[in-house]
Order: structure tokens, then sequence, then C-alpha cells
């Protein structure tokens, strides 16, 4: 066993909680990668899991808040943003982080997140897309594709995905990234960036559900959903960044690349935007921490 290994075995196991193990989760289930994605990028960081808060709704992405060894909270359906948002304004300099998955934080929870990225309430809102309501019945969600089998589309479904990327750059986030639980670590320096943002930061995280999902549409193996991420995802490292050896995708106020947005930032656009796409905003503030200013100062916030 590496070194490398060892390390990152005793991180998770520090910041797990251990009592509570194993998950609840189905063999192969791509929610303990993102779990472990998580805690990895908390520990890189080097921030005290006494001072970052986990919040979550109902659903499997739900249950992370119960394994995971830092203060937690375990919400109703839809409403993770809406409680995150309450702890960031009582407590500024907490770590939030807000996970959900696709049908609790777009359709039950679609007003909640519009309106924490619309105020950029600082914190990381992890959103597992796995394209189904994997807990409830395997319902249809906002993301299921057209052509997807799910117990209330037996024949398939009929309806536009929602595109988590475009809300993200309407509603005002700081950040936005999708990331695949297949590329394991990209994906834990996708959420160490995130945590650095003073702001909304969204991370979409595409993920299988083969138990419910996949049985529906033929690909009943996790390694059998899990391998096409690779095929429809450009790899990056912030190495081959530097040496250039790929297309910009991080663009900032100065970008000239794609329509302008009306603070005057950019969202890129390339051939490539299926295969991933990261961008930020340049100068965005967390609102919790201007209100906590305006407070120091002495003035009212109206």
């Amino acid at each position: 066993m590496s070194n490398t290994t060892v390390q990152v075995s005793v991180t998770v196991r520090d910041m797990l909680r251990a009592d509570w193990l194993p998950t609840t989760w189905c063999p192969g289930c791509g929610l303990g990668i993102v779990m472990n994605a998580i805690v990895q990028a908390v520990r890189h960081r080097g921030l005290s899991k006494d001072r970052c808060t986990m919040v979550s709704g109902i659903g499997c992405t739900g249950r992370m808040s119960g394994y995971v060894d830092m203060n937690t909270l375990h919400t109703t359906h839809g409403r993770a943003t809406a409680f995150a948002t309450g702890i960031k304004l009582a407590q500024p300099d907490m770590t939030v982080i807000t996970v959900m998955g696709d049908g609790d934080a777009m359709a039950i929870g679609g007003n909640h997140l519009v309106h924490a990225m619309r105020r950029n309430i600082g914190m990381v809102a992890v959103v597992v897309n796995n394209n189904v309501y994997g807990l409830t019945g395997g319902q249809s969600s906002p993301t299921t594709p057209i052509g997807g089998h799910s117990t209330t589309a037996a024949s398939g479904s009929f309806e536009r995905p929602m595109n988590l990327e475009l809300l993200a750059a309407t509603a005002g986030a700081a950040l936005y990234a999708r990331a695949t639980v297949f590329h394991t670590a990209p994906l834990v320096k996708t959420l160490e960036s995130a945590l650095a943002v003073d702001g909304f930061a969204l991370v979409e995280v595409l993920s299988n559900c083969h138990t419910i999902y996949g049985r529906m549409n033929g690909t009943p193996e996790a390694a059998d959903m899990m391998l096409p991420m690779d095929a429809a995802t450009w790899r990056t490292t912030p190495v081959l960044e530097r040496r250039g050896l790929r297309p910009v995708r991080v663009t900032r106020a100065t970008t000239t690349i794609g329509p302008a947005l009306a603070d005057g930032g950019a969202v890129h656009r390339d051939p490539w935007e299926r295969r991933g796409v990261v961008w930020q905003r340049a100068g965005s503030r967390d609102l919790s921490h201007l209100l906590h200013d305006e407070l120091e100062g002495g003035q009212r916030w109206p």
C-alpha cells in the first residue's frame, strides 16, 4: 500500500462517523465517491471540521450528512439551501457545504436554489446528478434525458432536461463547475477551488444510479454507467492548464469569450461544452460577509 493510499485512508476515516458505517447506499453508488472527495477537499484546504457544516435534504444524497464528522443538519425535502442560508447568515465565517440530489435541488428545492444563488450566499452547493429520484421510487427528475425510462415515464421521457450551468449563470452564482464520479482526483481539486470562493459555488457532479435508473435503461452495473463518463468528459488538471495543452475553461470578467453577464462576467462556450465546464465571476462577495461588515460599521442594512 502506497503512502498516498494510507494518507487518504486516514484523512477519510478522521472525517467520518465510523459508528454509522457502512452506509445504506447501494454497492457501487457514486455517492461514496462524492463524500470521499468532499472530506478530502476540506482537509486539503486546511479547514477545521468544527468550523464546517454540512446541510442535506431528503433523498439518497441527503443521508451524507449522517456520515461525515462535522457539524451537520439533515433537513426537509428541497429546503437544504434555505437552512444553509440561515446558518451562513448567523455564522458568516462558517464553511457551509450543502449536498443535494438533482430532484432535491432543482425540482422540489428549485426556488430556494435560485434565490440562494441570486443573493450570493456563501456556500458550496454540491448537486449530485444521477438523472432520477433514486430513493423515492425511480421517478423522472428535472435532469432525466429525453428518452430516459423511469417509473413515471415508462415509454421514455419527452421533457427537455434542465441545464444547471445556465441556471447558475442566470441566477448569479459566483462559481459553477461540472465534474463526475469517474474522475476522482479532478473532483477533489474542483471542490477545493469551490471552498475558496467568496460567494455561492455550485458543483454539479454527474453520478450513477445503476440500481434504479440503470436497470430501467439497460445498464444495471455501476461500471457500465460510469465508463461513458470518461468518453464524454474532457479530463483536466491544473498542470495541463498551465502547460496550455487544452482550451481555456475558466473565465473572468476580462474574458471576451461567450455572452456577457449583467455584472461583467462571462460564460465560456466552446465545442467541448458537454465535456465539462468551469467558470467563476470576478470580485464576488458573499452576502453574509457584506451584512456582517455593515453591522460592524454601525450601519443598518436596508
